[in-house]
């Protein structure tokens, strides 16, 4: 794939006037271009979760023992709405890693069964099959596609060409991680489907990123985080697993509600904070005054301008379609040759970048090729990615 110029693209007019970033508590002295690892929660969101938590505070026993089932049965409706499933689905949990293998240690698993996940794979969630290979000596498949990458086919190829008659489950990235792809899980339900074979989705960055119905896309379980794209505070994520699957999947943490329901055992893990669940609401509300359609199309286009701006100012190629049409609302774009040499370590460089100039990105060493990974959302400016543009070419002299 050759690179594209710039010029054929334009960044995001903002959705609405004003200083954007003046509504999140962002430190304004570094170039921040990292929402996609931890969101930064909205002043307003941050103080619905206040009032949330001193409400707790001011009446504990009645707030947790009595009220809680109702309070987040309300949250659960919202998310529900929010993400295109019934509300009796959702369970809540802290963070799409706890969803995962609150499935994984759910199953029933035996010697020999596999399961098939791409090499773009969330590293947590390799290292939760490497502990379940160690326990019940399943096999996994880490099958790799090549990048660049053309076409969102060469996921579904991939995958199914792993497929044989000891697949048990594919675990699959709705947008990878290390590399921001979209990968097209819904065609994957289907073929593995059709093999008997089960399907979790790793949905992490997608509530907010991309416009979500969890039902459409079929699998029989799909966690995601409330805290990245939809600005939720830290420790709020779901887990929503299909009709057939909610009696035999239950949390982390097994409490008093076992045995009373895929919800209940959720909503009660023992005792814990629970006001990031509760705000969910307050902030799926914050970014749906501006239109969540709008919203998502902003920080998709200015994802897809980065890349296509820092592949032709580096001069790389780009690692997907440079119109951007495998990328949500993050873009990984190679880093030149020569800021590489004067590195031992992504480490090192992505240190450099923070400590010498204050800007906060990832950089990601993906099988001895060196990216960066740029997230978008309201308060990132092409300006801030003009900078990172600059400050790179200058690394590199």
């Amino acid at each position: 794939m050759a690179t594209l110029s710039a010029a054929r693209f334009s960044p995001p007019a903002p959705v609405a006037e004003g200083d954007l970033a003046s509504l999140f508590p962002l430190d304004r002295s570094y170039t921040f271009l990292n929402h996609g690892s931890f969101g930064s929660v909205p002043h307003e969101v941050l103080a619905a979760q206040h009032a949330i938590r001193m409400e707790i505070e001011a009446r504990p026993i009645e707030m947790l023992a009595r009220n809680m089932n109702g309070l987040l049965a309300n949250a659960r409706e919202s998310v529900a709405r929010f993400v295109g499933t019934d509300a009796s689905r959702i369970g809540f949990v802290a963070n799409a890693t706890e969803g995962i293998n609150a499935v994984l240690r759910s199953m029933h698993w035996e010697r020999g069964d596999e399961v098939v996940v791409i090499d773009q794979v969330y590293n947590a969630m390799r290292q939760s099959l490497k502990r379940l290979v160690g326990e019940f000596g399943i096999v996994v498949r880490e099958v790799d596609v090549p990048l660049p990458i053309d076409r969102p086919s060469r996921f579904v190829d991939a995958a199914i060409g792993a497929f044989n008659d000891r697949t048990k489950l594919l675990l699959i990235d709705h947008i990878t991680s290390p590399t921001a792809l979209i990968v097209p899980v819904r065609e994957l339900v289907v073929a593995a489907k059709a093999r008997g074979i089960r399907v979790l989705v790793d949905g992490a960055h997608a509530p907010g990123s991309i416009a979500l119905d969890v039902d459409s896309i079929g699998a029989d379980a799909y966690t995601a985080n409330l805290h990245k794209w939809v600005c939720a505070p830290k420790g709020c994520a779901f887990l929503a697993v299909s009709a057939g699957w909610e009696p035999l999947v239950h949390p982390l943490a097994t409490s008093h509600p076992f045995g009373e329901g895929y919800a209940k055992e959720f909503d009660w893990q023992g005792t814990r904070d629970m006001s990031p669940w509760l705000t969910a609401p307050a902030a799926i509300a914050f970014f749906a005054r501006f239109g969540w359609d709008r919203v998502r199309a902003h920080n998709h286009q200015l994802a897809a301008w980065s890349q296509a701006f820092l592949t032709d100012a580096w001069k790389v190629e780009p690692l997907s379609p440079v119109d951007g049409t495998m990328l949500a609302s993050m873009a990984a774009v190679p880093v030149p040759s020569q800021v590489c040499a004067k590195f031992e370590s992504v480490t090192a460089l992505q240190a450099h970048l923070y400590d010498a100039h204050r800007i906060e990105i990832p950089v990601i060493d993906w099988k001895g090729r060196w990216h960066v990974r740029t997230s978008c959302h309201l308060h990132t400016t092409p300006a801030l990615l003009e900078r990172l543009a600059e400050v790179v070419l200058g690394i590199g002299g």
